[in-house]
């Protein structure tokens, strides 16, 4: 018989009749080994189809890690380029700080002798000059303040005498007889030599960069309206490495076609969604006003508004096409009405929902239309999708729960800040009828808020429907004052109803002046503001203000005035260019801006004069403002100043009681100015010649902000290159629509370099109507 096999081994065993058949050995094994093969195989592709599939899975979930860690790479190269300037407003305000730790004098009176030879002995030491002017305590929370008071007295006067006359509180004491001084009281801290020194300038890192004037520049200001922005370009790159990322973690090693038996990658719409749901907790810290990235960076909820809107529609577009995806899947396999049964589904709906609910009330014409409701969907909304996300998870999968967790963390802390942050206070209402304007004040909040900050208010008495409408207003007023003034422009339904119970009021008189009303209001706030940048820093200060923005440059003003005396401002000048429409529009505030234009004037006074007897005093800043009347005749005559004021003022320049031609020739020129009147170059004779800068002016045509920045970079540079230091810079703030703000922007921009660097460097800070 034959055997397969080996044939030398068959013959040992077997012996030589035992015969060998190779052929059939040959074609026996050949056939076992393809089928061997093909099994090995088969068990090789399906664990690669397998593997794959688990590589796709962890790659998709460990994208959105990955993302994070790239906009917390983002968010760090923001903090390094804020952090020299909070560092030097963090040690700026670490003397104010350990003052306010220390224990207060009896009934916080602190007396001050007059400088005299027989006082010297016996005067108190004035407290030791320090760096201030950060305050970085103020700006949370709203509070009562109290009237702090200084007293100057002399050493032969009782404290104690209560027939005290009142005296002008920036008069310097050494030029009053010591026997006719008694005490005086003033209500801002000064002192007969300067008590703070500024805070440091730190000029921003960005700013140091070759061609750093283009970092202004607005390249999408010139498209249609529909897509017109005014983003610069530090924006412009900021959103492109955004979008970068989130492309990348979208595209990178993402297979999107259709899945095979050979194959594992494919069919990736998994990462869209996860991308989308690691972006929700970034969405809400952007749009929420208890930010906390706006903490880190130094910017108020409001400048991060645009990158809230651009990371909520990426989540919108991302969300869609992994919604989209899933059910054109569903609906080819013919197991769509089974899928979308599932709890996962469902919830994943009800989530996608909710985020259109939110998505078509932001919508700019809805929004602006009903506020009210704007804000229930965004609240409704947002509780549903992340609920849904929170929930649309299959089986064991909880990749949404850590997401949805740290969402809705962020927004109850949030809304716990805004809790801490409202107050409900009596307020004052006033109608201005000519400015078509409400007034607000509330005399109970006099401090807790920084110059430039806005507050949130609900007024109950409106109704039901407008009652609890969240709306921000610049704060108009300086802290430490008299209270929180705001100033609400007729703007629409909600301001209208506003003016009509301003208008409520049963006086007769009250009426014939436009109204006046009382009225309970819940004011949250305050918020914003100049962040890190620090006004009292620079050099000089240009607020320039168009119709109801003239509030922040009003509270900037007045409080770098009135804070003057103490040593902490450095700006020389202080130029307020507040642009109107009619003169009814600035008629209310003249007297405001009259007195604080003399305050400022008579403390420039002193400054100089007791300088030039050689007396140590703080720089005097002075206050310049100009108003322009953009829609009144060059004919027309300007009643805004009283003939007083202008007599007094051309006496000033004169040297003598002005004549009727004197005055003649003043009105000729405030209607008929030239380029050069509206500069500052006129003030370098006064300059030179010590005396006070401090002015106000009315002209009936349009500021040019190019040639009036040129004029002020010229004084700046030949002021300070006479002394030898070296300038800190220029601050210029714009408040109002958006076509001033371009052109300000605009004129800074195309200022040129050579005189950039003279004055120390141009900073340029805009504030919107809305936000």
């Amino acid at each position: 018989m034959p055997f397969i096999g080996d044939p030398s081994l068959a013959n040992v065993l077997y012996g030589a009749s035992v015969t060998f058949n190779a052929l059939t050995a040959t074609q026996t094994v050949a056939a076992a080994v393809p089928s061997v093969s093909a099994a090995q195989q088969s068990v090789n592709m399906t664990e690669v189809v397998q593997q794959q599939k688990e590589d796709q899975a962890e790659m998709s979930s460990s994208m959105p890690r990955n993302l994070y860690l790239a906009f917390l790479g983002l968010l760090a190269l923001c903090m390094i380029i804020s952090h020299p300037r909070f560092l030097a407003r963090l040690f700026a305000s670490l003397w104010s700080s350990n003052k306010s730790k220390s224990k207060p004098n009896n009934n916080d009176l602190v007396k001050i002798y007059p400088y005299t030879k027989e006082a010297l002995e016996t005067i108190k030491p004035q407290p030791k000059r320090e760096v201030s002017g950060g305050d970085l305590s103020q700006g949370w929370l709203l509070k009562k303040g109290e009237n702090r008071r200084i007293e100057i007295s002399s050493p032969l006067s009782s404290p104690d005498n209560d027939s005290c006359s009142k005296k002008d509180p920036f008069a310097s004491s050494t030029s009053l007889d010591e026997k006719a001084l008694s005490p005086i009281d003033i209500s801002t801290q000064s002192y007969d030599s300067p008590v703070h020194y500024p805070p440091p300038h730190i000029i921003p890192l960005l700013h140091n960069l070759p061609l750093s004037s283009w970092l202004l520049f607005t390249p999408l200001a010139k498209l249609p309206s529909h897509l017109k922005s005014y983003l610069t370009l530090p924006q412009l790159y900021l959103i492109s490495g955004y979008m970068i990322l989130v492309c990348f973690a979208l595209i990178w090693k993402s297979d999107l076609s259709p899945t095979s038996k050979d194959k594992g990658y494919g069919g990736d719409w998994m990462r869209s969604g996860l991308v989308a749901t690691a972006q929700v907790p970034l969405v809400i810290a952007l749009g929420v006003r208890g930010n906390i990235i706006g903490l880190c960076v130094g910017k108020g909820y409001e400048r991060l508004k645009i990158y809230h809107k651009i990371v909520g529609r990426v989540v919108f577009l991302a969300s869609t096409i992994h919604a989209a995806a899933y059910m054109y899947k569903w609906a080819v396999a013919g197991k769509f009405s089974t899928y979308a049964a599932k709890p996962f589904a469902m919830w994943g709906i009800l989530s996608y929902f909710a985020l259109v609910l939110i998505v078509i009330t932001s919508l700019p014409w809805v929004r602006k239309a009903c506020h009210g409701i704007f804000e229930i969907c965004h609240f409704v909304g947002l509780v549903g999708m992340i609920l849904g996300l929170a929930l649309h998870v299959p089986e064991a999968n909880h990749t949404n729960i850590p997401h949805s967790i740290a969402a809705g963390a962020i927004y109850t802390i949030s809304i716990f800040c805004s809790i801490t942050k409202t107050r409900v206070a009596h307020a004052e209402l006033q109608a201005l009828p000519g400015a078509g304007t409400t007034v607000i004040t509330l005399p109970a909040l006099r401090t807790g808020w920084r110059a430039g900050q806005h507050a949130r208010i609900r007024v109950p008495a409106l109704g039901i429907r407008k009652a609890f409408e969240s709306h921000p207003f610049t704060i108009a007023s300086a802290p430490n004052g008299d209270g929180l003034v705001l100033m609400c422009k007729r703007a629409g339904d909600w301001t209208d109803s506003l003016y009509e119970l301003a208008q409520r009021s049963s006086d007769l008189e009250d009426r014939a002046e436009g109204g006046r009303n009382n009225a309970t209001i819940i004011v949250e706030g305050p918020y914003g503001g100049l962040g890190n940048t620090l006004a009292p820093s620079f050099s000089s200060v240009v607020l320039v203000a168009g119709g109801s923005g003239i509030t922040q440059s009003l509270a900037l003003a007045q409080d770098l005035v009135r804070r003057a005396p103490t040593g902490v401002v450095r700006a020389r000048t202080i130029d307020l260019i507040w642009m109107v429409r009619t003169e009814d529009i600035a008629k209310p505030l003249m007297s405001t801006l009259l007195d604080l234009v003399n305050e400022a004037k008579q403390w420039e006074t002193q400054c100089i004069e007791g300088r030039r007897k050689g007396h140590k005093r703080p720089n005097p800043t002075a206050l310049r403002v100009k108003i322009f009347v953009t829609r009144c005749p060059a004919s027309s005559p300007l009643a805004l100043l009283p003939k007083d004021w202008i007599v007094s003022e051309l006496a000033t320049s004169l040297k003598r009681q002005p004549s009727a031609a004197d005055e003649e020739k003043y009105q000729y020129l405030c209607r008929n100015p030239s380029t050069s009147s509206t500069s500052t170059m006129s003030s370098i004779s006064s300059m030179k010649n010590n005396t006070p800068l401090s002015t106000i002016s009315v002209n009936p045509i349009r500021p040019n902000f190019s040639i009036f920045l040129d004029s002020l970079t010229d004084e700046i540079i030949s002021r300070y290159g006479r002394t030898m230091i070296d300038p800190s810079g220029v601050l210029v703030t714009a408040c109002g629509p958006e076509s001033l703000i371009q052109g300000v922007r605009s004129a800074v921009r195309k200022l040129e370099e050579y005189k950039v660097r003279g004055c120390g460097g141009v900073e340029f800070e805009d504030e919107h109507f809305g936000f």
